[in-house]
């Protein structure tokens, strides 16, 4: 979240930021929310979102501090009643690859600085980075397809077994995951002090910030982990599975994988899992005439026409209790829920549940649901990275998690420059967690001194993570 305003910043628009989003879907929806959430704005930002739906435009008018449009997002005078002449970043995702390309186009030929585009068709997201656009002009300077995000998050928590949470980090070498502690875990009843004895003189991992009791902080080292709490840790990547094999969660080479519902994402998905070889991948799909297109495009996938919602149809012809994993991925929420709760109650390990809305969230841990992923925020973290010129940042679902996890490079003449980080007298909720240098990575101590061009990862309070660049880590006579 904080990347975007991070870059806009640096950028230096004096008068205030204009952003153009196309499509009050549920990306728009949460994208503008993000935009324009009060504890993020550090300095004027105007957002306006265009949207043909009348009815949609005016519910939303109600909800969000934006400027609505109602009409088409590849229309000219949409674009300009949003402002599309003064913008600096357009961020088209409307359900239509067409109306997405047109706005980015326009966009461009506008003035606008960065262009963002959802696009599905195959064809079309293979035009990018050739020598020529296609449709003749600049090409976006990011398309991306929300489904197959979301596939590639699923199949990360897949190969990371025991993972609730995933986000890969430090120019790919450093992991942050999220985790629920048992009784069982060689953590439990230790401090994080007595933790980091246990893995002298070089740690492999650092507890970042712990949810207990729904509310969620940056752990100090006098802090007893407890059976429950859920915890997120800065890993090594090449550590990964060793970590969480001390957390209780030994890696299973070889998965059976249910999918339930096959939708795109679900697509995306088998044909990853066919990949790597995965021992089984069976899906499900209602639609007889979708379950045949499917049948006949994912080799080594076995497809299969049922009812997910069906606990009859789960339990006696398709034995979802043999299954390591389940994953839920159609449109419909409860459905989704509901299936993962079956799938739970029949032996299976692990549960993974697509939500379109958020507020669902507050009973998962109570529903036999282990993860909870959405298009929605997989589309606006890929979005706020890109359009962050160096850093990188991961947020997580939950309205209780008050933290972010940003990538922040160290600037020669900054205060961190060859400074230990113990030296930087950061506040209590806010912590380096990882250092990544000439591609290896560390995990940060105390002690750990700070080099110009290093790559910082940030845990902090979103409010703070603007501040904290400034002070610390960008060169006194940066402006």
């Amino acid at each position: 979240m904080l990347s975007i305003y991070d870059f806009l910043q640096k950028n230096c628009y004096q008068l205030g930021v204009r952003i153009v989003v196309v499509g009050a879907g549920e990306v728009g929806y949460y994208i503008t929310r993000l935009l324009t959430d009060p504890k993020h704005q550090t300095q004027n930002m105007e957002v306006a979102i265009i949207d043909a739906d009348a009815e949609r435009v005016s519910e939303l008018a109600a909800q969000l501090d934006a400027t609505m449009v109602e009409g088409s997002g590849s229309h000219p005078e949409s674009l300009q009643l949003a402002g599309i002449d003064k913008a600096d970043l357009l961020v088209a995702v409307s359900s239509s690859d067409e109306v997405n390309l047109i706005a980015g186009q326009y966009a461009k030929i506008q003035g606008v600085k960065e262009t963002i585009v959802r696009v599905e068709a195959a064809e079309i997201k293979a035009e990018k980075g050739k020598d020529n656009w296609f449709l003749g002009g600049d090409e976006p300077d990011l398309i991306f397809d929300p489904d197959q995000d979301t596939a590639n998050e699923i199949y990360s928590l897949l190969d990371s077994w025991g993972a609730e949470e995933i986000a890969t980090l430090g120019d790919e070498t450093v992991v942050m995951i999220g985790v629920t502690l048992n009784s069982d875990a060689e953590f439990c009843g230790k401090t994080l002090s007595e933790i980091g004895k246990l893995y002298e003189p070089d740690w492999s991992f650092l507890v970042a910030a712990l949810r207990r009791d729904g509310e969620t902080k940056i752990p100090r080292s006098e802090e007893t982990l407890q059976d429950g709490d859920h915890i997120w840790l800065v890993i090594k990547r090449s550590e990964k599975s060793n970590v969480l094999e001390t957390l209780g969660f030994k890696s299973k080479k070889q998965k059976r994988i249910l999918l339930l519902g096959g939708g795109r994402t679900a697509e995306f998905l088998a044909k990853k899992l066919v990949e790597k070889k995965f021992r089984e991948v069976t899906l499900i799909e209602q639609d007889a005439k979708r379950a045949k297109k499917l049948a006949a495009r994912l080799d080594g996938v076995d497809v299969v026409r049922g009812d997910i919602t069906d606990a009859q149809y789960l339990s006696s012809d398709i034995d979802a209790g043999k299954y390591d994993a389940a994953i839920a991925l159609t449109g419909k929420d409860e459905a989704n829920v509901l299936a993962c709760m079956y799938a739970k109650s029949l032996g299976t390990d692990r549960t993974i549940a697509i939500l379109h809305r958020l507020k669902l969230l507050e009973v998962l841990g109570s529903a036999g649901v282990d993860s909870a992923l959405s298009p929605v925020t997989a589309s606006a973290n890929r979005v706020l990275r890109f359009v962050h010129e160096v850093e990188d940042v991961a947020t997580f679902l939950g309205e209780d998690q008050n933290f972010e996890v940003v990538e922040i490079r160290v600037e020669e003449g900054s205060k961190a420059s060859k400074s230990e980080i113990k030296d930087m007298n950061f506040s209590h909720d806010a912590l380096v967690g990882a250092i990544v240098r000439d591609g290896e990575p560390s995990i940060a101590r105390g002690d750990s001194e700070l080099m110009p061009n290093d790559l910082v990862l940030l845990i902090a309070p979103p409010e703070q993570v603007d501040s904290l660049r400034k002070e610390y880590f960008l060169a006194k006579d940066s402006s």
